[in-house]
């Protein structure tokens, strides 16, 4: 048995998620040890789904452990049971790759499906969270879009944030401005986490104006609240959550996990939520505003002036979105006291 286009794809993408050590000793395992990658997690990871004789028998390696099958499926929207066995969760990731194969067609039954993905037993409890999700692909987004208030160098904001692809078409500039921006942003910040494994990228005070603010409400499960003031220091405490707490953040790339709008006074608003990792765990998740504002001796790229994170230590069942904030906690994320 080989691996179809569509499992090589998603072992792939699984693969490259596993830290370096990890990666190369499950490598060595499938060859045994007879094809030779250079310590490149790019052969490494060429070598795994070469060897291997299906996708099933790759995601039940034990360097494959819950939970990277687990921050795999959230990462693709896939939303398992906390408790779900190891067994489960290689059903669901089978199932995703079946869904998004060619051979996949919507009008057929989900149990057609699991008829050739599962091993039985886990049939019903896989069936249910199927079922789940094909009506969550029909959920119509509400057009919620909450007024949040600023105040910047004592100056009053008000902002109409949209939702995603739900704002209006003339916010389409800004929705992309903030879908690049967050995806600059993190995927800098990120880079410096020793574990990525890969140069760091741009990421410093320069980003920041001089008197940028950070507020920081952290719960796990006690809240703790930060401040910091400078871009000196506000550019510090982000790079130790990478540097020091080995964290990793993933922002939702979907439209109910982004609202994004511009104030009269050139205060563009992003509010973004996703999910943070720990080496190869889902350790609970985020929402965060940011207030960017252009700066013409930066050639007129924006800079960050304010911006207030809410981390939260948690399990997760499903990923986060922004359209399941009420207005007062999407108020309260925008909020920064002076």
């Amino acid at each position: 048995m080989t691996l179809s286009e569509t499992e090589k794809a998603g072992c792939t993408n699984l693969l490259q998620g596993l830290p370096s050590n990890e990666l190369f000793s499950l490598a060595e395992t499938v060859t045994k040890k007879q094809v030779g990658f250079g310590r490149s997690k790019t052969e490494a990871v060429k070598a795994i789904v070469s060897f291997s004789n299906s996708a099933e028998e790759l995601l039940n390696r034990q360097k494959i452990n819950k939970d990277v099958l687990f921050k795999y499926l959230v990462s693709n929207d896939v939303t398992p049971s906390v408790n779900s066995k190891k067994t489960d969760l290689i059903g669901e990731v089978i199932l995703l790759w079946k869904k998004k194969s060619q051979a996949y067609k919507p009008s057929a039954s989900p149990e057609t499906y699991l008829k050739t993905g599962l091993s039985s037993g886990n049939h019903q409890t896989s069936l249910n969270l199927t079922q789940h999700n094909l009506h969550a692909e029909k959920h119509t987004i509400v057009n919620y879009a909450p007024t949040i208030n600023y105040v910047v160098n004592n100056q009053y904001n008000t902002v109409n944030v949209g939702v995603g692809a739900s704002a209006a078409p003339s916010n389409h500039e800004l929705l992309t401005l903030g879908q690049k921006f967050t995806q600059w942003f993190f995927d800098s910040l990120n880079s410096h986490n020793p574990i990525k494994g890969v140069p760091p990228k741009d990421f410093g005070p320069q980003h920041f104006y001089n008197e940028a603010q950070l507020m920081l409400l952290m719960f796990s499960p006690q809240e703790t609240r930060e401040k910091c003031s400078g871009q000196q220091a506000v550019s510090d405490r982000f790079l130790d959550f990478v540097t020091k707490e080995h964290l990793l953040f993933s922002p939702s790339d979907h439209p109910d996990g982004m609202m994004v709008d511009m104030s009269p006074h050139g205060l563009v608003v992003v509010l973004v939520c996703g999910t943070v990792h720990r080496e190869n765990q889902c350790v609970g998740f985020f929402d965060q505003m940011f207030g960017l504002i252009k700066d013409p001796q930066f050639n007129s790229n924006y800079k960050i002036k304010i911006s207030k994170m809410k981390l939260h230590a948690t399990h997760l069942t499903s990923m986060p979105k922004l359209t399941d904030r009420t207005h007062e906690e999407l108020q309260d994320l925008a909020v920064i006291p002076q």
